[in-house]
């Protein structure tokens, strides 16, 4: 596994990975709920709500995608690829999981500090707009790939037309259970930060 064909799939294309744009959403989604605040503070970098924010993406946030990308790499992948299945003795695969976790953080960061720059500047409708954008490409994937998701296997088993339904357990339970634990993360953090942004 060298170069491109690290992130490369059957095919052509490459790995589909909804968390990333959602995670950008997330930060611009966060600022306009502290719109308030962030529009009469400078301080990008220091301001009372980017501490709290990190806390809810390191702990609310990143831990839904880590869980199902470590339970069932090749689903949270849509099935476009079998490499991210593959891990030991992988520095690569491995380094992909280290770096998938930083990106989450880091585009949620960027959604949130882009959204206070725009603010401080008066340009309000972008934040709405990279809310909007953000939300659409991590939905996106989901209506090209309409369907697959709906399985759970390995790769090499839904290539097989194998696997089980969404609804079965071990997945559903754990799915149900981490999107539980993300939503009500979300629902709180989102409350706090408007509470707060005074």
């Amino acid at each position: 596994m060298h170069g491109e064909d690290f992130l490369r799939i059957k095919g052509g294309g490459y790995m589909i990975q909804v968390d990333l744009p959602a995670a950008f959403a997330v930060g611009q989604f966060f600022a306009f709920l502290s719109r308030n605040y962030l529009k009469k503070t400078p301080e990008k970098f220091t301001n009372k709500l980017l501490g709290p924010f990190n806390l809810y993406m390191s702990c609310g946030f990143v831990p839904a995608g880590l869980y199902l990308l470590v339970g069932w790499p090749s689903w949270e992948a849509m099935y476009t690829t079998d490499w991210v299945e593959k891990t030991f003795n992988q520095p690569l695969v491995a380094g992909f999981y280290v770096l998938f976790m930083i990106a989450i953080i880091f585009l949620g960061n960027l959604g949130f500090i882009l959204a206070h720059h725009w603010y401080t500047k008066g340009k309000d409708k972008l934040v709405v707009f990279g809310t909007v954008v953000g939300a659409a490409l991590a939905v996106l994937p989901f209506l090209l790939r309409w369907g697959v998701w709906w399985k759970i296997g390995t790769y090499a088993q839904i290539q097989a037309n194998q696997g089980y339904p969404f609804w079965e357990n071990p997945f559903f339970g754990g799915w149900l259970f981490i999107m539980g634990y993300m939503i009500a993360a979300t629902v709180l953090a989102g409350l706090w930060l408007r509470k707060n942004a005074r």
